[in-house]
């Protein structure tokens, strides 16, 4: 290959780098919006006031249950209470 043709390729393989990152950051920023709609930010009194209750709740259920099947369960919590906020304000939108 001659020196043009790959001086044209590195310049090639540098605008698809750098497109890969610019998409890479739109698809970050939409995914933190959706985030913002789906789960708002909890207020800090809130979270203040639940906190020792889920550390109570923790310090019993991990050496009962095991660290992996108390994660599995907050696991499939948390994509219950997504799936719940999604369906309410789906239909709340209506």
């Amino acid at each position: 290959m001659s020196r043009e043709r790959l001086a044209e390729l590195a310049e090639r393989r540098a605008q698809l780098v750098t497109r890969a990152h610019v998409d890479r950051a739109r698809m970050t920023l939409a995914l933190h919006e959706i985030r913002m709609v789906v789960s708002p930010p909890p207020s800090r009194a809130r979270t203040a006031e639940l906190r020792p209750t889920a550390a109570t709740i923790l310090r019993f259920a991990l050496p009962l249950l095991g660290v992996s099947r108390v994660a599995r369960y907050l696991r499939i919590a948390s994509f219950a209470i997504t799936a719940y906020r999604i369906a309410r304000n789906w239909s709340g939108g209506r």
